[in-house]
């Protein structure tokens, strides 16, 4: 709505232009009513309404003075006077303060007025779009450090600002990195909560700067408390992290700055542009101080082309511990501090160690579902690659399993999560589940449940390790009706229960 502050040293005169017409029913606010110039000026500073409707004579500061005052702290708002006298050198006088009109009270009806408020309500649009159009580009002056002080002192913007800057995460799929552009309801629920002006922070504009982040310059207004300033930084930029959560599969990272000046603008951008990087680092869906955020300044090298053998070499031996060398892989690039540059250096050589694979040993590439955007969802993409061509190499190597064993074995391991038996076993390959059962014990040593419980548990190993889900979800994740019976289960196979196994890997 239209703020309106209406000001008038009669209280009847007062009385009746707030009661003659229906204010916010015609898209108006009153802010306030100051029965004389000084208590305007205080109201204004207040509220800052976008409309003064005064009277032109008062005790004390008359309205042209307080017109005067006005147009001096802010030229964008609208001056109304009115007088009870037709006196032509008062409204010669308020058009040189810049007063928007000038009105008879005796001629002033409920007709008039919303006629004459219809016309400022137009210009206050036009303005606006004028000033945002302006404030956008004069942002992104500032930003990239290309506004002139001229410019700079000029804009009357004062000197007391944040920046927020949100990310839409890309999505990591199939070995890529893929920028996911903002939606158009994204897009108008950002609008929505970005412009909102309270508790002394005003927008000024955002910037898009790629098709999935935007940055957007605040402003900081009557809050001297250094504390009161950054609990309202704060308070915003939870406030824009909890409204995007709203949206359904919108996975983004935000970050905020401190209080800051003009000439600081420039550098603090590009000090987020550099953090908003490590956001596959971190949890998604969050807002992060900028000055607690972990930066590496020395960037240790890691010997990959060795580390690639290593685990090469795991993978051609059987040992079964390569998805654990994979996890430490990781690792190394999140601690001491987040290794961007490493990580990179990390995925590319995954990558060329999965091609050479492939291409020594004729396997055909797969494409994996594993998708995301944080560094867990990526480590798990690659143990999913890997893990297929551990196994496809396996079984070359066990020769002694025949074709059918070789296709049973793998549909379990890619199944296990499912409900399966030998009777659906002997369904899906067409034979006696029973004499299936045989033929699998015979073959391989173990029964099917055995080898179906071994797959079990190693993934719920691993799910525990990583820590993200508690008990109960890792048992519905790995083929358990309940996580009493996938308690037992882990218990006897591995001499530990889950909970102090998940424990101890956190520890």
């Amino acid at each position: 709505m239209i703020k309106v502050l209406l000001v008038d040293d009669e209280v009847l005169a007062m009385e009746y232009l707030h009661n003659m017409i229906d204010w916010e029913g015609n898209g108006y606010q009153i802010v306030g009513h100051a029965f004389n110039g000084r208590k305007a000026m205080e109201m204004y500073e207040e509220e800052r309404p976008d409309i003064v409707i005064s009277d032109i004579k008062m005790v004390g500061m008359d309205g042209l003075e307080l017109a005067e005052w006005l147009k001096q702290r802010n030229p964008d708002v609208i001056v109304i006077l009115l007088s009870a006298y037709k006196d032509f050198e008062y409204a010669q006088k308020g058009i040189e303060y810049g007063v928007a009109n000038y009105l008879l009270k005796h001629e002033l009806n409920e007709k008039k007025l919303i006629q004459e408020l219809e016309k400022v309500r137009k210009k206050l649009e036009t303005g606006a779009k004028t000033r945002k159009i302006y404030q956008k580009y004069f942002t992104r002056q500032l930003i990239y450090n290309q506004a002139d002080t001229a410019e700079i002192e000029a804009e009357e913007l004062g000197n007391r600002f944040f920046l927020v800057m949100i990310h839409r995460n890309d999505k990591f799929q199939n070995g890529k990195f893929k920028e996911i552009e903002w939606t158009a309801e994204e897009i108008m629920e950002l609008a929505e909560v970005l412009e909102e002006d309270k508790d002394g922070i005003s927008y000024v504009a955002d910037v898009r700067l790629t098709i999935n982040t935007v940055i957007i310059l605040y402003q900081i207004e009557n809050i001297t408390s250094k504390y009161m300033v950054s609990t309202m930084i704060e308070r915003k930029s939870k406030e824009i992290e909890d409204r995007m959560k709203r949206i359904p599969g919108c996975q983004f990272n935000l970050i905020y700055s401190d209080e800051i000046r003009k000439n600081e603008i420039s550098n603090i951008f590009q000090r987020m542009s550099r953090q908003i990087h490590h956001a596959v680092f971190w949890k998604p869906c969050r807002a992060y101080p900028l000055n607690r955020l972990r930066v590496s300044e020395d960037e240790n090298k890691v010997a990959w082309n060795e580390l690639m053998k290593e685990l090469s070499t795991m993978i051609y031996d059987g040992n079964q511990e390569w998805d654990h060398f994979i996890a430490y892989l990781f690792e190394k690039v999140k601690y001491p501090e987040y290794n961007l540059g490493e990580f990179k250096e990390l995925l590319h050589a995954l990558e060329n160690l999965i091609r050479e694979l492939e291409e020594k040993e004729g396997f055909m590439h797969k494409s994996m579902e594993e998708e995301g955007n944080r560094i867990e969802d990526i480590q798990n993409y690659y143990v999913s690659c890997i893990r297929h061509i551990y196994f496809e190499l396996q079984e070359r190597k066990n020769k002694k399993y025949s074709r059918l064993i070789q296709d049973v074995m793998r549909y379990i391991r890619k199944n296990y999560n499912q409900e399966l038996s030998l009777e659906i076993l002997g369904e899906r390959f067409q034979m006696n589940g029973v004499y299936l059962g045989q033929m699998f014990k015979k073959e391989v040593g173990v029964t099917f449940l055995k080898f179906l419980t071994n797959c079990r548990v190693e993934e719920a190993k691993r799910l525990l390790e990583e820590g993200d889900l508690n008990i109960s979800e890792v048992a519905e994740k790995v083929g358990y009706k309940t996580s009493q019976y996938f308690s037992q289960i882990f218990i006897k196979t591995t001499g530990v229960r889950p909970q102090e196994y998940k424990r101890w890997n956190e520890a």
